[in-house]
């Protein structure tokens, strides 16, 4: 139950929309679950409210930070006091804690998320090439955080091909071979397009794959998962990546 206790904590959840958002059921489940006296609210916020919301966060008190979707991830960074080094690369945010001296720490966990969801699979990145089909903020910690497990090469392709160039630019400093164009037979493949978008990934090439993996949550199972499975590749949906990076957000809030 949700009571007016000082010890309840609320956790919101913003974004324009924010409808499609799985975070607030799958983080509510947990703290029921778990017993812990907490929250997770959707706040459908349009930008025009974003300074102003994050000042509020700054004094209410039974608030220890808060989530993102879109289209806010690219702003959060100009509006916190402090950036994780993955932040400072790619200049977008989707988590923000208080710390206890009340300055914010921002940070990116889709990455992380899909990581940790793909070893949870059975797919190890090391030495593995990797082809990610969105050069947006999900798409761009994917590929910080894969380089990081030691993926030997990242394909980076986007519907709007500008995009993925100057991603391919602003990740040069992993000092992994970054190639842009869509994905050859042998690349583990995440799409981290947006959610309605046509699957990126022929069958021919996805019939090959190691491993397919979807960001979108909502259907869990897409067609290019549904296609993954039908050739027998280990199928990685976007609610394990959510389920895995919350996690990851609940420690960072100190909710864990």
């Amino acid at each position: 139950m949700i009571s007016g206790r000082t010890t309840q904590v609320v956790v919101p959840m913003i974004g324009d929309p924010v409808a499609q958002a799985a975070t607030p059921p799958l983080w509510n489940a947990h703290f029921q679950g778990q017993g812990i006296d907490a929250v997770c609210v959707p706040v459908h916020l349009p930008a025009a409210g974003l300074v102003s919301f994050v000042e509020w966060v700054r004094h209410a008190r039974n608030v220890p930070g808060f989530l993102t979707t879109v289209p806010h991830k690219a702003a959060l960074p100009g509006l916190c006091d402090h950036l994780d080094d993955e932040v400072h690369v790619l200049g977008v945010a989707n988590t923000v804690a208080k710390r206890p001296d009340g300055t914010l720490a921002c940070a990116m966990f889709d990455g992380r998320g899909m990581v940790a969801a793909l070893k949870a699979a059975g797919c190890d990145l090391a030495a593995a090439s990797v082809a990610i089909c969105g050069a947006g903020a999900a798409g761009a910690s994917i590929a910080v955080q894969a380089a990081r497990q030691g993926a030997r090469r990242l394909r980076l392709f986007d519907l709007h091909a500008p995009a993925a160039v100057r991603l391919a630019e602003r990740l040069g400093y992993l000092g992994v071979e970054i190639e842009l164009g869509r994905a050859q037979p042998g690349d583990v493949l995440v799409n981290a397009a947006p959610a309605g978008s046509a699957s990126p990934f022929p069958e021919e090439i996805v019939a090959t794959a190691p491993a397919v993996a979807d960001c979108v949550t909502e259907p869990e199972e897409t067609p290019l998962l549904h296609l993954a499975r039908a050739h027998g590749c280990i199928a990685v949906p976007g609610r394990e990546m959510a389920a895995h990076q919350a996690a990851l957000m609940r420690a960072f809030l100190g909710l864990e």
